[in-house]
C-alpha cells in the first residue's frame, strides 16, 4: 500500500548561509529555518573579520590612532576619525578653528553621500535593476573623486588631526564640490523614475523586512533604519557638534501612518532624502566657509593627552556612532571603545527576517546597510 509519508516531508527546511555568500553584504553567517519559501526563524553569527581595531589602538601613539580609526569602517571612515578627534580635543580642551570645523562637515557629508549611494546601488542589484546600479556607482565615483581631491585618498583618508585637519582644501575644490552636488541632485530625480517609483522595485521592497518602531527602540537603532520607522533622532540637530549648530538641517523622517513605514522601501526613501539633505548642508558649509587656520597646532606634532576620559557622539551614515576615549596620561590611549550603529541592526535581524521569503533576503540585508566591519571591531 502507498505510504505518502515516505516522500512527503513536512519538517522545516534548514539553511546555512555564509559567512561568504553573494546575498550577504559582508562576512556573517545566517542560520535559517523555512517552511517552503517562508522564513520561520533566523539566527545570526558574526566575528569572521577578526579586526581587533580597539585593541590595536591601545598600542599606538595618539597621533597614529587616527589612521587606525579609519579601519573601523572603510566605507564611512571620516566619522570614526571625527569621533576620536572630538573625544581627545575634549579631554585636552583643544580648540578647533571655525574653518577646520567647516572642512570637517564637508568631509562628513561627502562620506555620507558616498555611503548612501553604495547602499542604493546594493539594493538596485538585489532587485535586479542592474542598469540603475551602474548609474548610481558612476555618480558615487564623482563623490569619491572629491574625497581624493581634498585628502589624497578615496577611502580611509586619514585627513583629520587633533585641533583641525591635515591641510587646507585645494584651490577650486569648493567650486568642484558645488558642481558635483548639482549633478547628483539631478541624478536623484532620475533614481525616482528608474528605481523608486518603478513597479518592479515597489513589488520587491514594499512590506518587506518590516522593522516596527518598538523593535527599533528595544535594539537602540538609530540612523536611516530608525527614521524609516518614524523615530526622530539625529545627533547633528539634537546635539550639534563640530560647527553643525550654524547649519540648518532638514532631518528626513518617514511620516506616521505611512503605508510602508519601516519596510525596505521606506529605508531606501530615507537614504535618498538624506543625500539631498547632505547636499543642502554642503552648500551651506561652502557659503559660510570662514577664512583662517585649518588647525590650531601643527598637524605633524605629537600630542600629550592628560589623564581623563570623554564620550562623544556623531551622526554617521548608519546612525549614532559613539566613541569613549580614556587616557592615563601615557603616550598611548588607555582605552578607545566605539559604539557602532550597525550592531543594533544585527540584534534586530532575528526578529526582522521571520515572515519574509527567502528570495527577499538580499533586499532586506542591503536595505538595512549593515556594516559588519564596524560590528567585528
Amino acid at each position: 500500500m502507498f505510504d505518502s509519508s515516505e516522500w512527503l516531508n513536512t519538517d522545516l527546511n534548514t539553511f546555512e548561509i555564509g559567512p561568504y555568500d553573494y546575498r550577504l553584504q559582508a562576512p556573517m553567517k545566517l542560520s535559517l529555518k523555512a517552511d517552503g519559501e517562508l522564513i520561520v526563524s533566523a539566527a545570526i553569527e558574526t566575528g569572521f573579520l577578526h579586526k581587533g581595531v580597539e585593541k590595536a589602538l591601545e598600542i599606538q601613539k595618539w597621533r597614529a590612532s587616527i589612521a587606525y580609526a579609519d579601519r573601523l569602517d572603510s566605507s564611512a571612515a571620516v566619522f570614526a576619525e571625527l569621533a576620536l578627534c572630538l573625544g581627545v580635543e575634549e579631554i585636552i580642551m583643544l580648540p578647533v578653528p571655525p574653518r577646520a570645523q567647516k572642512i570637517r562637515i564637508i568631509l562628513s557629508e561627502l562620506n555620507r553621500i558616498s555611503s548612501h549611494l553604495a547602499c542604493v546601488a546594493a539594493v538596485a542589484r538585489s532587485t535586479g535593476a542592474l542598469a540603475v546600479m551602474h548609474h548610481v556607482l558612476r555618480d558615487r565615483e564623482q563623490v569619491l573623486d572629491l574625497l581624493e581631491l581634498v585628502s589624497g585618498a578615496r577611502f580611509s583618508p586619514n585627513f583629520l588631526r587633533f585641533g583641525g585637519v591635515k591641510e587646507d582644501v585645494s584651490d577650486g575644490f569648493i567650486e568642484k564640490m558645488i558642481e558635483t552636488c548639482e549633478t547628483i541632485l539631478i541624478r536623484l530625480k532620475e533614481y525616482d523614475k528608474t528605481l523608486i517609483f518603478s513597479d518592479t522595485f515597489i513589488g520587491r521592497a514594499k512590506k518587506v523586512g518590516l522593522i516596527e518602531k518598538k523593535l527599533a527602540n528595544e535594539t537602540g537603532m538609530t540612523g536611516p533604519n530608525a527614521k524609516a520607522t518614524g523615530l526622530m533622532y539625529d545627533v547633528r540637530s539634537s546635539s550639534p557638534y563640530s560647527g553643525y549648530a550654524d547649519i540648518d538641517i532638514n532631518v528626513p523622517l518617514a511620516p506616521a501612518g505611512h503605508e510602508h513605514l519601516g519596510d525596505a522601501y521606506a529605508r531606501i526613501l530615507i537614504r535618498i532624502q538624506e543625500i539631498a539633505t547632505s547636499i543642502d548642508i554642503l552648500k551651506q558649509a561652502a557659503e559660510k566657509m570662514p577664512i583662517g587656520d585649518f588647525c590650531s597646532k601643527k598637524p605633524e606634532d605629537e600630542i600629550i593627552v592628560p589623564r581623563g576620559e570623554a564620550y562623544i557622539r556623531v551622526e554617521s551614515s548608519r546612525g549614532l556612532l559613539g566613541c569613549h576615549v580614556v587616557s592615563d596620561g601615557g603616550p598611548t590611549p588607555a582605552r578607545i571603545q566605539f559604539r557602532t550603529p550597525s550592531m543594533a541592526g544585527v540584534m534586530a535581524l532575528p526578529k526582522v527576517l521571520p515572515g519574509n521569503k527567502l528570495d527577499d533576503l538580499s533586499v532586506i540585508l542591503s536595505s538595512m546597510d549593515l556594516g559588519m566591519s564596524e560590528v567585528d571591531k
